[in-house]
């Protein structure tokens, strides 16, 4: 388990998540601006993901989209060339939704961060036990969101 408290610590974090994700990754929170993802290096690994190819599927699942739209534009174009591997969606507002943002890499790694508005958090890599539940949690809330987030200004 690794701990951190600062931006450059949670940068570094989930850059090591990305690295380690093989297939899958699901990531819920508040809006993405702490983790940013528009950044090159993260950018370049979620492009990356997107051209492998086999079956990569990158989840993205906000409370609030309108950083996303408004701020970035990179992963917004990864929306739109993408949209077959890459999806983000607005988590439905009436349905309780958990305190704490987290990153699933896979059925095996996770970072969380027990106060979606605060930096500070862990890092596990290689810890299969300790990610069912949040893959149960995403999925649920994943099933029950309906808003999808569209790169293009008609939805089309």
């Amino acid at each position: 388990m690794i701990h951190f408290e600062t931006p450059s610590e949670l940068h570094a974090a989930f850059d090591a998540l990305l690295a380690r994700t093989q297939r899958q990754l699901r990531v819920y929170d508040h809006d993405l601006s702490l983790l940013d993802l528009d950044q090159l290096p993260r950018h370049a690994a979620l492009r990356a993901m997107c051209v492998a190819g086999g079956g990569h599927r990158v989840e993205l699942l906000l409370d609030d989209i309108h950083h996303l739209t408004r701020n970035c534009p990179r992963l917004m174009q990864l929306v739109r060339d993408f949209s077959h591997v890459i999806e983000i969606r607005q988590a439905d507002p009436d349905a309780p939704r958990p305190d704490e943002a987290f990153a699933l890499a896979d059925q095996r790694s996770m970072l969380i961060r027990a106060d979606k508005t605060a930096l500070r958090g862990t890092l596990h890599l290689d810890d299969a036990s300790s990610t069912v539940n949040l893959h149960h949690s995403f999925e649920s809330m994943w099933q029950r969101s309906q808003t999808h987030v569209s790169a293009t200004t008609l939805g089309l």
